[in-house]
């Protein structure tokens, strides 16, 4: 029986050393970063308070606004929301600077994440300025696509533009307030990206211009409402918990360590039932030879 306690602790020690490099990959035990504040700008008072987010999670968005698509033909933003959730991205295309932040910081972290636009997601970016034309978000698509890197998914990215009442609907629907700066004849606005339910409802909102891909993987997962994720990743889900103040996900340490005490307890009890049943199954075979010998 002590050989099989002493099994036993050496395979716990295993475990409790091995763990924290194991969820380090997912995320849990890293230190989390507070978010950019890049995006707002040094315009007078009067321009700043017209400008911001506020953040409207469960609120419905106006799935009939019309959008131009690439090719000029208008559609309802509903065409984007079928059975996948939808990251959103209000930015305009002519934007000297942070819009092509935001935008690359997108890419950046989809990169890191194994799931495929058009196919788990779909990635809808919204130009804000009325004047930018079908052809111009044609162009910037193609660019954007070149730098993500992964051919085949095009269907999964739409580069909308449209009327500025359309477009005014769906901002105020996304809580994201903009404003046009005389002094530099361009949009004074903040740096978001939001993440939505297939029905269209907001789920999340992310700041600055990097994202964490943790952070839009889980978006996506719980976005998704079961529609993807592995079993694993659904488990995982459960040991962190989206801070709206920060737009980030963030681990819960205490679920964590209940989750790692039930898989422990399951373990060494199925270890302890297994090692029993191999001491066993050796007394009996050993009493089954002593029985032999003794009536030879």
């Amino acid at each position: 029986m002590k050989k099989v306690f002493a099994t036993v602790w050496f395979i716990w020690l295993g475990l409790v050393l091995a763990t924290p490099p194991a969820l380090a990959q997912y995320g849990i035990g890293q230190q989390v970063e507070m978010p950019s504040q890049t995006g707002m700008p040094s315009g007078s008072p009067e321009l700043l308070k017209q400008i911001g987010v506020t953040q409207n999670l469960g609120a419905q968005l106006p799935l009939d606004v019309q959008l131009r698509d690439e090719t000029g033909q208008e559609r309802p933003l509903r065409t984007y929301f079928t059975d996948k959730p939808v990251i959103l991205a209000p930015v305009y295309f002519t934007c000297p600077m942070l819009c092509t932040q935001i935008i690359n910081g997108l890419i950046k972290g989809l990169r890191e994440v194994h799931y495929t636009p058009g196919q788990d997601f779909e990635v809808v970016i919204v130009s804000i300025d009325p004047r930018e034309t079908a052809e111009l978000a044609a162009g910037k698509k193609q660019s954007y696509l070149k730098r993500y890197g992964r051919p085949g998914t095009e269907g999964g990215w739409h580069f909308l533009t449209g009327r500025e009442e359309e477009v005014s609907r769906l901002a105020a629907a996304l809580g994201f307030r903009y404003a046009w700066d005389e002094a530099t004849q361009q949009y004074a606005h903040a740096s978001a990206i939001m993440v939505a339910t297939p029905q269209g409802q907001l789920s999340h909102y992310f700041y600055g211009v990097e994202y964490r891909p943790n952070d839009l993987r889980f978006a996506l997962i719980q976005s998704s409402q079961g529609k993807i994720g592995s079993p694993v990743e659904q488990v995982l889900l459960y040991c962190f918990h989206y801070d709206p103040v920060t737009g980030r996900y963030t681990p819960l340490i205490l679920t964590t360590v209940k989750i790692f005490a039930v898989l422990t307890v399951l373990l060494l009890g199925s270890l302890i039932g297994y090692f029993l049943w191999q001491e066993r199954k050796e007394r009996q075979a050993l009493a089954a030879g002593s029985t032999t010998a003794n009536a030879g």
